[in-house]
């Protein structure tokens, strides 16, 4: 007698089967409307600035929507300036006859301008600088999370670089063993906040070589559009420096020099070059 088993299993099987209770489909979600509408400067200093981004956002949906967190990356004069997730606790009401349910959203973003490669060139916009803000919304939904892109532009202010000077460069002594220099560099603040403690490292290079390296401190912040004037005393080594300054050793009347080196002030860097003389002592 041939077993009727298997051929049982199958037809429970199917009847299992049959009977089953579906999956429940998701819920049918449009994605919100995200737009950035306004940017404010919370606070700007040459060390950094605070930024917060006001977002508008509309809701098509008949169920409220929760914003999440927020990705974010913003980019100023085409340079990445910061980067980062931020939660988020908003509720966004669902619409109703009136029309989409409506909120907003805040992102605040702090800039460290030591942090930002090629800062000197994001200063060099003159006050005012590109902003280009990206990255998504994300929102929790009855059909899951979804990601609704945010995208933002415009202008916002910058900090000036300080502005350095020298005068002249003035021979105070010369023999076949060393030359003794005087130099005075003014540093200007351009800006109306202060600018922070710093220190700057310079080179002075005549007929195109360097001949001595410097290294001075500002001790103290320099006050929004102040001047300090920073004096420079400088010993070149005629063993060391060579036939560079073979020219200095005889009468002139006066030689063309450069300075060049970074200041940093507040971690920032700032290149310097600039074009001076050296003149005899009077």
């Amino acid at each position: 007698m041939r077993s009727r088993l298997p051929a049982l299993a199958i037809l429970l099987a199917a009847s299992a089967c049959k009977h089953a209770p579906p999956r429940p489909a998701p819920l049918p979600v449009q994605p919100p409307l995200v737009a950035f509408e306004a940017v404010r400067l919370e606070g700007l200093g040459f060390s950094g600035a605070n930024l917060e981004f006001r977002g508008r956002i509309e809701n098509p949906n008949a169920t409220p929507l929760s914003a999440v967190r927020i990705e974010y990356a913003l980019d100023l004069a085409r340079t990445r300036a910061a980067q980062g997730v931020l939660p988020a606790a908003v509720v966004i009401p669902g619409a109703g006859a009136a029309g989409p349910g409506t909120g907003t959203v805040l992102l605040p973003v702090q800039v460290r301008f030591a942090a930002v490669p090629g800062i000197a060139r994001v200063f060099a916009e003159d006050r005012e600088a590109d902003y280009l803000l990206g990255g998504a919304v994300v929102f929790l939904t009855p059909a899951g999370e979804v990601r609704v892109p945010l995208s933002a532009s415009g202008r916002i202010a910058v900090p000036r670089p300080p502005r350095f000077h020298v005068e002249k460069v003035v021979l105070r002594s010369a023999s076949p063993r060393e030359v003794v220099l005087e130099m005075r560099l003014d540093v200007q603040n351009p800006n109306a906040f202060d600018l922070p403690a710093g220190r700057i490292g310079l080179g002075l290079h005549l007929s195109g070589k360097e001949v001595v390296r410097a290294d001075l401190v500002i001790a103290e912040p320099i006050a929004g559009g102040a001047t300090v004037e920073v004096p420079v005393p400088i010993r070149i080594s005629v063993f060391k420096a060579g036939k560079a300054v073979a020219r200095l050793l005889i009468p002139f009347t006066s030689v063309d020099v450069s300075v060049k080196g970074e200041a940093v002030f507040g971690g920032v860097p700032v290149p310097l070059d600039l074009a001076t003389q050296i003149l005899p002592g009077g």
